[in-house]
């Protein structure tokens, strides 16, 4: 990965890398509760891979089961909490 030297007392670097894409993380959740928190809060979207007794939570709304919707299709909704069985990919 390149590097460019950044100015301040932390003495970090800060990297050049960078892209033209909508999104630019995904985060794989299997836990059965998993809260979008710290670091990994504000997704932009979720993948449904296998549904099992999953539920969605966004950010504002009700939540929806994961059998209700298509798998391994993109849904650019934002995601609060993710609970079940399932394998859900969030993205970012």
């Amino acid at each position: 990965m390149s590097r460019a030297d950044a100015s301040g007392i932390s003495g970090r670097t800060k990297t050049t890398i960078s892209d033209d894409a909508k999104f630019s993380k995904i985060k794989t959740v299997t836990a059965t509760d998993y809260y979008a928190t710290g670091s990994n809060r504000g997704t932009s979207g979720f993948i449904v891979e296998s549904a099992g007794d999953s539920v969605i939570t966004p950010t504002r709304g009700d939540a929806i089961n994961a059998s209700g919707v298509t798998a391994k299709e993109l849904y650019e909704i934002g995601v609060q909490r993710v609970s079940g069985s399932g394998t859900v990919h969030l993205v970012y």
